[in-house]
């Protein structure tokens, strides 16, 4: 599938065998990468010596943890002297930061650029779900996806056999009568873990708030946060971490509700698909039998979770651009992404999917079906289109926090939304930017 304005894929018959991978031998690269399952695989079994053997190219690889990665590069390139060439990034996290500063590379121009471009490198068989992950607003694609995730819910079927529940739920009251039946917190057992941390909850919220039928903005582009569909959605997320979720959820991130639901002490867990690698990893995980996983259940408004993940950036500041792009080529062709893909990481490639190892080896038929149905009706915003995305992240993250703890809701979006307004006037339209897409819009593949 083709995006609007983005480069035709080579014919097959135009694919050459000798392209010249050693067109930039003897020159030097720095990588900076986030610590995700796909940077440390990228980083393990030699492969990237293997990147060097095929090119003649030295890699300079770097991994930090979420915070701390971002932190740093933002510093670099704000002070112009970064010498970054390729990094991970977010559309939605800080997208439109990055492009209003000038610090991404514009990649329809460098596949369009039949001299550093493999022919076999086959743009087509990205998925037009995956590429939305790294496509701007106004339509400029500035990388590509390393992997997909949407707002999964993941079940323990061993507590919900011995509650007497028969599947995982499919609408939000099941979901909630599910919890209630699980919850045991006299023998340590919670129905249901959501993050609680303030900001960290908000990009996991998205999913229960298309649920429900709102957005961050509306039509018009300004804030939502006090329509009263996001109002529910605040509370309801609220009273099911407070009722049925463990003591501190306030405290909680993806990593400790993910410790409780691998020792098999919570029934249901909310949030990116990507960890499902890690709760059926018997080197992690006590319950890699019992550990299922579906789509954030439907609310009035339907089931639309949120589809997101990171994606592969070049620094327009590079000074190895061409060498950059072969990186960038080998890392998600299809060879590697094949490789990804048999470890559990959910690519973009169509065909690291359809793999004849990947069939083979593939012991979830359950990820590969519920992955294949989110990227169908999922929706890519699951963070507030503004400049400023923590701030915002963090007065809606105050707000749900309120909701946990039982306090007065209507006053914390009322200061959510004070903020909202402020970073939406404060944030810059990207040249080319579409009017903001109706709430009830969704993604499809």
């Amino acid at each position: 599938p083709q995006l609007e304005g983005m480069p035709a894929p080579a014919p097959a018959a135009e694919a050459m065998s000798d392209f010249n991978w050693r067109m930039f031998e003897g020159e030097s690269i720095r990588v900076a990468m986030v610590k995700q399952p796909w940077s440390e695989f990228l980083e393990s079994a030699d492969y990237l010596q293997q990147f060097t053997d095929q090119t003649g190219i030295d890699v300079t690889y770097e991994i930090l943890p979420e915070d701390q990665f971002r932190q740093k590069t933002t510093i670099e390139f704000a002070a112009g002297t970064s010498d970054v060439d390729v990094f991970l990034s977010m559309v939605a996290q800080e997208g439109i930061k990055y492009e209003s500063a000038g610090w991404y590379a514009d990649f329809t121009e460098l596949l369009n650029d039949a001299t550093i471009t493999d022919p076999n490198f086959d743009f087509a068989d990205f998925t037009k779900s995956s590429l939305s992950i790294a496509t701007l607003p106004n339509g400029k694609l500035i990388g590509l996806p390393v992997y997909n995730e949407f707002g999964a819910l993941f079940y323990n079927k061993a507590l919900l056999d011995a509650a007497g529940v028969a599947g995982p739920p499919a609408t939000l009251e099941e979901m909630e009568a599910t919890a209630a039946a699980i919850n045991d917190p006299d023998n340590g057992v919670y129905g249901v873990c959501l993050r609680g941390k303030g900001a960290a909850a908000t990009s996991q919220f998205s999913s229960f708030m298309h649920a429900y039928g709102s957005n961050w903005v509306n039509a018009e582009g300004a804030s939502n946060v006090l329509d009263p569909k996001f109002v529910e959605a605040v509370n309801w997320y609220g009273m099911m971490d407070r009722e049925y979720g463990p003591p501190g959820a306030t405290s909680y991130h993806w990593q400790q509700c993910q410790d409780l639901f691998l020792q098999g002490k919570v029934g249901m867990w909310a949030d990116a698909s990507v960890f499902f690698a890690n709760l059926i990893d018997p080197e992690q995980s006590t319950i890699t039998d019992q550990a299922g996983i579906t789509i954030v259940p439907a609310g009035a408004a339907g089931q639309t979770p949120y589809v997101g993940g990171w994606h592969l950036s070049l620094y327009e500041g590079s000074q190895n651009k061409g060498p950059a792009w072969l990186f960038v080529q080998w890392a998600l062709g299809k060879e590697m992404t094949t490789q990804a893909q048999l470890k559990n990481i959910t690519t973009g490639r169509t065909s690291a999917w359809e793999s004849p190892e990947y069939m083979a080896a593939n012991q979830h038929p359950e990820l590969t079906d519920t992955f294949l149905k989110a990227m169908t009706i999922g929706d890519p915003r699951w963070n507030p289109p503004v400049l400023s995305v923590g701030e915002a992240r963090d007065a809606v993250g105050a707000a749900i926090v309120t909701a946990i703890e039982g306090g007065d809701v209507d006053s914390a979006l009322n200061d959510a939304d004070e903020v909202m307004q402020k970073l939406l006037a404060d944030t810059p339209q990207l040249e080319g930017m579409p009017a903001p897409a109706p709430a009830a819009e969704a993604m499809s593949d």
